[in-house]
């Protein structure tokens, strides 16, 4: 394995539109159909479901340890190791893969038209990158018992 030095260029932003509470998230659905993308997280006191009108031209879903070397630069560069406790949802600014969907789709996509929101939990790690921005609705678990 290459010794790289850590050149973090993106901007990850805790992003929180809905007024979502803190807390230890876990995607437990996930729904890709003619009605849009929805992904729904649970941390068993609250559900926030985040959905797209639409179908986003790139979701990478990845299990968290093939992502440690992105988890580890984000840490370094904020000088945070609990970045990512008690929170999910960011938007990455100055994103590789809105770079790479630009090159790979030889213009057609811009980067700066694409913005790369991110959900992080303890067991993954998905990017969605979407011209759109998604709909978020929470909701208690004690209302929907």
């Amino acid at each position: 394995m290459e010794n790289r030095s850590i050149n973090m260029q993106e901007n990850w932003i805790k992003w929180n539109p809905a007024k979502i509470p803190e807390g230890e998230f876990i995607v437990t659905d996930f729904v890709q159909n003619q009605d849009g993308t929805k992904f729904v997280l649970n941390d068993g006191n609250s559900i926030v479901e985040i959905l797209f009108d639409g179908i986003p031209p790139i979701i990478r879903i990845s299990v968290e340890g093939i992502r440690m070397r992105t988890w580890g630069e984000i840490q370094q560069k904020y000088n945070d190791k609990f970045f990512f406790r008690n929170w999910f949802l960011y938007k990455v600014e100055n994103s590789k893969l809105s770079k790479w969907a630009e090159e790979e789709s030889c213009g057609f996509y811009v980067s700066e038209q694409l913005t790369n929101y991110c959900i992080v939990t303890s067991e993954e790690i998905i990017d969605i990158l979407s011209t759109f921005e998604p709909k978020i609705f929470v909701k208690s678990m004690k209302s929907v018992e």
